[in-house]
């Protein structure tokens, strides 16, 4: 069974689903600058003070790791639509296969 839709949520409240195609993303840590697949990624919160001081990655064992994306965006391909590059400066936060079911009810 594959993983549900990603989700990415921009800075204006807007958001796309689709794919995030990017493999893996670099984070530089008190750790070290660290590799992490995209499989076992479940969501990246963009640095945005105060409220979020720093990158963030969300892994799917519960752990996070804080410090700087090395990348300038996310490859994305949004449902119907062509493959892009979302430029990081644009994006709140992204959900990796968090089940995101496009036909289910919305809230309004």
């Amino acid at each position: 069974m594959g993983r549900g839709l990603d989700l990415i949520i921009g800075r204006r409240g807007d958001s796309l689903t689709g794919r995030v195609l990017d493999q893996a993303f670099d984070i530089a840590s008190d750790l070290g600058t660290l590799r992490i697949a995209t499989d076992h990624i479940r969501r990246i919160h963009f640095r945005n003070p105060p409220q979020t001081p720093t990158d963030e990655i969300w892994l799917a064992n519960g752990d996070r790791l804080s410090g700087t994306i090395q990348q300038d965006g996310v490859q994305f391909q949004p449902e119907g639509g062509k493959r892009t590059s979302i430029p990081r400066e644009r994006i709140h936060t992204v959900m990796i296969g968090q089940g995101i079911d496009p036909g289910a009810r919305s809230l309004a």
